[in-house]
């Protein structure tokens, strides 16, 4: 994604910092050692198939694209709706798989479990301003989760994925349980190559 014939592709969302990110980076990358065997055989996982992402964060929008002259305007209407939200608390459960829209990403993630409400409330402000500049509402069953493993579906199926993330799931738990809950104090939006953050904390 990025500038696109027509408009600047966009991104909102809930930007995960501090030690939290830290600790799921590293989750991602023990996810990559232990399911690439699952998903590619016995290729090796470069990074081109299988990425720890290193920025976890909650989306909160679909792709959506807009132009130039609306970047401004955008944000400006994004602020004013989340003017006095605070920062918010949330923790992860299960580790799950979620495809992208074109089908040719699969990402693992975890859930979030607890401070969904939260997330919600936030996702509504977010909702409201998408609609105003006529784009298209998040996924009515929204599943908020935090990516932390990137694959490449052309080299991999969904379904080993899917498989892959099973087994990996058990492994896991574990590890997920002990992750401390993560404050969120900041919403990001990316526009092509350029990156603007909103506190919560206003």
């Amino acid at each position: 994604m990025g500038h696109v014939r027509g408009g600047w592709s966009g991104h909102v969302g809930l930007v995960i910092t501090g030690r939290s990110r830290q600790q799921l980076h590293a989750l991602g990358l023990a996810c990559i050692e232990a399911i690439c065997p699952h998903t590619f055989g016995t290729r090796p996982c470069d990074e081109q198939r299988a990425e720890a992402l290193d920025l976890p964060h909650i989306s909160l929008t679909r792709a959506f694209y807009v132009q130039e002259y609306q970047i401004a305007g955008f944000m400006s209407e994004l602020e004013a709706s989340i003017r006095g939200m605070g920062a918010l608390t949330v923790g992860f459960g299960a580790l799950r798989t979620f495809a992208n829209e074109r089908r040719d990403r699969e990402f693992v993630a975890v859930e979030v479990a607890a401070g969904r409400d939260s997330v919600q409330a936030v996702l509504e402000r977010v909702d409201h301003v998408m609609e105003r500049f006529g784009k298209p509402r998040f996924f009515a069953d929204a599943r908020f989760h935090a990516s932390i493993v990137r694959l490449d579906t052309q080299d991999a199926s969904p379904r080993s994925v899917q498989r892959a993330a099973g087994i990996l799931g058990a492994q896991m738990d574990e590890e997920i349980l002990r992750l401390p809950a993560a404050r969120i104090d900041t919403l990001e939006c990316v526009f092509g190559d350029r990156c603007f953050h909103i506190s919560l904390n206003q």
